[in-house]
């Protein structure tokens, strides 16, 4: 039983990685594309940055741009509770479509974050 349940998540995994290729293949995963939104933030560790989404949704991995670091938002509480325990946090100072010519935010908000580097 224990094998079957192993294969089972290998396959999951294995599935998973193949789309995150497709995707990032067919472009579709490039943070600065013509669909990318853009936020200025000050974060613990990084100062002053630029984070990159694909486009204007909901995503729990922001990119800063012109690096690999990659800025995960405690869009859950396991990673709430690792990005308390790291102290790691950022302030959403401005957004935008531009990265030259951000909005600023009338209501900054300060957000536990898990920073991500190479």
């Amino acid at each position: 039983m224990r094998g079957s349940s192993t294969r089972g998540f290998l396959v999951s995994g294995v599935a998973a990685a193949a789309f995150a290729l497709s995707t990032a293949a067919t472009g579709l995963a490039d943070p600065t594309g013509p669909q990318a939104f853009y936020f200025g933030v000050d974060c613990t560790g990084l100062g002053s940055v630029t984070l990159s989404n694909a486009g204007r949704s909901h995503a729990a991995a922001l990119q800063v741009v012109g690096s690999s670091t990659v800025v995960l938002v405690a869009a859950n509480r396991a990673l709430e509770e690792r990005a308390i325990a790291a102290g790691t946090t950022c302030t959403f100072n401005a957004f935008g479509t531009d990265p030259s010519d951000l909005t600023p935010n009338p209501d900054p908000q300060e957000v536990p974050v898990v920073i991500v580097r190479p």
